[in-house]
């Protein structure tokens, strides 16, 4: 059965880079995943790249009025979702938008990136995690933290260990 069969998932900022990284492998592993982000030109590509498992939604990412507005279409699309992966690349920290979090399913985790260097200060997680290399390399940290997240106990605030 494969990795992510069943899984829904949304990707803010995935028609290019690493966002395009993160959604090609939940498709690959059986997700069904919302894209958004970026130019029209660049979503249709990203379209054709990711397959058929993939809705596309336009939406302007630097208008977080636009992304949270993302909710209704993404909730008409694929329901609940299991994973929030929010990529920005102005340098700013990404946020995680309210209209797609009320969407998230219990047990469900939030993965935010981003490909600009910033400033510690401006990014409480900017020192626990840090990650470098090839978009592919860091979708694939940015998709083991989601299933880390996502092996939270719905009863516990603490995460289960691994044995």
């Amino acid at each position: 059965m494969p990795k992510y069969a069943g899984r829904k998932a949304v990707v803010v900022g995935g028609a290019d880079g690493l966002g395009l990284a993160i959604a090609k492998r939940l498709v690959e592993g059986g997700a069904e995943v919302v894209v958004t982000g970026g130019p029209a030109a660049d979503l249709a590509e990203a379209a054709a790249e990711v397959g058929p498992a993939a809705h596309v939604i336009g939406c302007e990412t630097a208008d977080p009025a636009a992304v949270d507005a993302l909710g209704p279409a993404v909730a008409r699309r694929l329901g609940g979702i299991d994973h929030l992966f929010v990529h920005a690349e102005n340098g700013l920290p990404p946020a995680a938008p309210p209209g797609l979090l009320r969407l998230l399913r219990e047990g469900g985790s939030v993965v935010l990136t981003t490909s600009s260097s910033v400033e510690p200060g401006l990014n409480s997680l900017a020192p626990l995690i840090r990650c470098r290399g090839s978009a592919d390399e860091v979708a694939r940290t940015a998709l083991r933290l989601a299933a880390e997240t996502s092996r939270i106990h719905p009863d516990s605030r603490t995460r289960t260990e691994r044995t």
